[in-house]
């Protein structure tokens, strides 16, 4: 029992190890998790770095001048912000003025109705050419392979090709003698 003991205890780790693995196994996580947000911070940086590489190219192209404000006030300074938002505004409200609702209420206001099949009148052009209809291709047909056009060497299994391969080999063989 006490040679069990003994091999026991010279196989058991002495306590300062135990505390050298765990401060080993805290430090691998501590670098993982800088390697992690190093990495992060690095696709922050260069996403930023591009972006205003992209702000200047985007002066450089178009111009670093100030753009006059409204009409009331010809020395007032807008931000160009401030000019899309206004002019993504004026495109939505000219968006709703052209929409079919809205048209076909100010037709009606306007004394206008809608055409009648008899009120159509067709005008015969002269010169006029009513464009073709464009075919890009046939129409799928059926597709008949004719057996008789197959190239007999094309006809053979790889069995039956294999087997006349051995039989030409023992041609050879079959009239010598060892």
């Amino acid at each position: 029992m006490e040679h069990l003991h003994t091999i026991t205890q010279a196989y058991s780790q002495t306590p300062w190890r135990k505390q050298v693995q765990m401060m080993g196994i805290f430090l691998l996580g501590v670098v993982i998790a800088a390697t992690i947000a190093g990495v992060y911070l690095n696709v922050t940086a260069r996403t930023t770095a591009i972006g205003r590489q992209i702000q200047e190219m985007q002066v450089h192209f178009y111009g670093f001048y100030k753009l006059e404000g409204e009409m009331d006030d010809p020395d007032k300074v807008v931000p160009i912000e401030e000019l899309e938002q206004n002019i993504a505004s004026l495109r939505t409200q000219l968006a709703y003025l052209t929409s079919y609702q809205v048209m076909v209420a100010r037709a009606r206001e306007m004394g206008l109705r809608e055409a009648n099949p008899e009120d159509i009148v067709y005008l015969e052009i002269a010169g006029y050419v009513e464009p073709q209809t464009a075919v890009l291709a046939p129409p799928p047909q059926p597709v008949v392979v004719n057996a008789a056009g197959i190239d007999p060497a094309f006809r053979q299994s790889l069995f039956d090709w294999v087997g006349v391969q051995i039989q030409d080999a023992l041609k050879y063989f079959n009239g010598v003698e060892p």
